[in-house]
């Protein structure tokens, strides 16, 4: 509930016309979102011996948040430019 609230928080602060540092924010919230997920495997991938799997994992999540936020960011903002036009 918390990455949704970050990704549709991002494409309203784009609507709002807010600058694109903001976007940032977002994503630090989906990263860290994803990273405690991670944390609570770390355990069991340690025993398998695959912890650069989850590391791996862990930086694929961090490239999935900034493409979710920069597509929210972008969405918000081409709403923007779209209602400026009417």
């Amino acid at each position: 509930m918390i990455a949704y609230t970050a990704i549709l928080g991002t494409a309203f602060a784009a609507l709002m016309g807010a600058p694109l540092w903001t976007a940032i924010i977002g994503v630090g919230i989906l990263t860290a979102i994803s990273v405690s997920e991670h944390r609570k495997l770390t355990d069991r991938f340690a025993s398998m011996g695959g912890t650069h799997v989850l590391s791996m994992a862990t930086w694929q999540s961090a490239g999935h948040a900034l493409i979710a936020i920069s597509a929210a960011f972008a969405l918000g903002a081409a709403s923007r430019f779209l209602m400026n036009l009417a």
